[in-house]
């Protein structure tokens, strides 16, 4: 079977058939104890295909900027741990009207995972996981930022399994449709389907994310990117969902407050570190040419003989003068010619 690629990714058709039989064949058997035995998380398993696909994906993009491709197999040990308790404890911390006690905080299949405190928690995780295995931290996070979009494109899914993430109701029965609206089978009405809407508007920015990475070489580029496009589209969303997390005693939410800020801090990133590639490409270039220029004098000396070397340059400049008076004599001329 030949391969074929698919937006710049060469995929083995052989293998990817091969995955993609082993994973219906897995979610066979899901289906089989979920309906025989005891109660699958669905949520839990489209939360792992999204890390999954991340993870494959983010091995073909490590080339971009010159990381092994292989590194992501040691990331995910500290990534998907730490992004797990940031979830959990961000959720925690904005509700403390629960009062919860230390083994319902531990118990996560109850519900309750926030995806800022994922990020948070998975970004600890790479940057403990880059010090470990001496790995540039921001060229890792420009490779790894386009792979989260992904996963949170994918993630979004795990709403629409557990019905919850929706927005505010729809009355109109001319809008209740999908995907416009869910129906909500415990309120038995239709709702904005806000986790639909944020998982392709991310995934559009995992295409974005991708060609920016690809185009722009700037270090930190594409963390700038995904700080900026994913705060957005958040910000908009967010203020969509009925569902939102509050700060104490107030109507701001924090998933809106914190976008803003991701916002702003994404815009900086990009600027800066656009400029400081521009500054240093250009300072590379010259420094490129002048050794280009100096190799090519030393080479032109060093094939002349040892006593014409001290009149090399003399030899220039008297030949570059009697080319100057041959053109002006001839212009000369054309202007005698054109008055007579």
């Amino acid at each position: 079977m030949k391969d074929f690629k698919f937006f710049g990714f060469k995929i083995n058709t052989k293998n990817f058939l091969i995955a993609i039989s082993l994973y219906a064949l897995l979610i066979g058997v899901l289906l089989i104890i979920h309906n025989f035995w005891f109660d699958v998380s669905w949520y839990g398993v489209i939360i792992g295909t999204g890390f999954l696909v991340a993870i494959i994906i983010a091995c073909e993009l490590m080339k971009e900027r010159d990381l092994k491709k292989d590194f992501p197999f040691d990331l995910i040990w500290w990534i998907f741990p730490l992004a797990i308790i940031g979830a959990r404890l961000y959720y925690v911390i904005f509700t403390p009207e629960y009062n919860w006690t230390f083994l319902e905080i531990l118990n996560i299949r109850s519900g309750g995972l926030a995806i800022y405190g994922g990020i948070i928690g998975g970004a600890i995780g790479l940057i403990i996981c880059c010090l470990i295995k001496k790995q540039n931290i921001l060229k890792t996070i420009d490779v790894a930022a386009p792979c989260l979009i992904l996963g949170q494109a994918i993630g979004r899914w795990g709403n629409f399994i557990n019905q919850e993430a929706y927005g505010y109701e729809i009355t109109n029965p001319n809008l209740q449709w999908f995907p416009i609206g869910v129906y909500i089978e415990n309120q038995s009405g239709w709702y904005l389907a806000t986790f639909f809407y944020e998982s392709m508007w991310n995934l559009i920015g995992f295409f974005l994310l991708v060609i920016l990475l690809r185009k722009c070489k700037a270090t930190g580029v594409c963390l700038g990117g995904y700080l900026t496009y994913y705060g957005l589209g958040r910000v908009w969303i967010e203020g969509l969902r009925t569902d939102s997390l509050y700060i104490a005693n107030t109507s701001i939410r924090v998933s809106q407050l914190l976008s803003l800020i991701l916002i702003f801090v994404g815009v900086l990133i990009l600027i800066f570190s656009i400029i400081y590639y521009n500054k240093n490409h250009k300072n590379l270039n010259k420094v490129s040419f002048a050794t280009k220029k100096s190799k090519v004098g030393e080479r032109i000396i060093d094939n002349l003989p040892d006593e014409n070397n001290n009149n090399v340059l003399e030899n220039v400049e008297n030949n570059i003068k009697i080319n100057k008076d041959i053109i002006n004599e001839k212009t000369t001329n054309e202007e005698k010619g054109k008055t007579d």
